[in-house]
């Protein structure tokens, strides 16, 4: 297991979802598509954005927290028929407890705990930078994704807050 850090968050516009890229410490990257609500979800606890009331993500961390537990980490451990796999690792009076997740969920909720983010070594793989700009990069990998800058992350931000649930799905429902 290697420990890594979000690099970015890309938008795919062919199939209307998000792709996480992840960057190991030693500098292989795990590209993962995302529904775009997780994405959101990272997004805000990336720039430590809070709400009135608790969203899902931080319902998730007030349980843990509630019980006196403590999320050690997120292990994304596996790749099969196309799906990651990952769990929770949270210890709770001195016992472990893995608890499944999807990759994406398990990222939104270790962001708000702190927790290290840990991948399989078998899952990261070398992608090369084909641009590079101020403060963008553009990765060249076997997936056609490019990330979004933090300018274009908190525009798309903004135009999600700002439409209705009925304007959202008809907007990802457009061609």
């Amino acid at each position: 297991m290697e420990k890594v850090s979000i690099e970015g968050v890309a938008l795919d516009l062919v199939n209307n979802s998000s792709v996480l890229i992840l960057k190991g410490e030693k500098g292989k990257f795990l590209p993962i598509a995302i529904r775009i609500l997780e994405a959101q979800s990272i997004l805000i606890a990336l720039e430590n954005a809070s709400f009135f009331r608790p969203l899902t993500h931080d319902l998730i961390k007030n349980i843990i927290e509630s019980l006196s537990a403590k999320l050690l980490r997120l292990e994304i451990h596996s790749l099969k028929k196309g799906v990651y796999y990952a769990h929770l690792v949270i210890s709770k009076d001195g016992n472990i407890i893995n608890v499944d997740c999807r990759p994406s969920d398990g990222i939104a909720i270790s962001l708000r705990l702190n927790a290290d983010i840990m991948v399989s070594d078998n899952l990261l793989e070398k992608m090369d930078i084909i641009k590079e700009g101020k403060d963008v990069k553009f990765f060249k990998t076997n997936l056609s994704d490019k990330p979004i800058s933090e300018e274009e992350a908190k525009k798309l931000r903004k135009m999600i807050d700002d439409m209705s649930a009925k304007e959202f799905w008809k907007e990802l429902g457009k061609d």
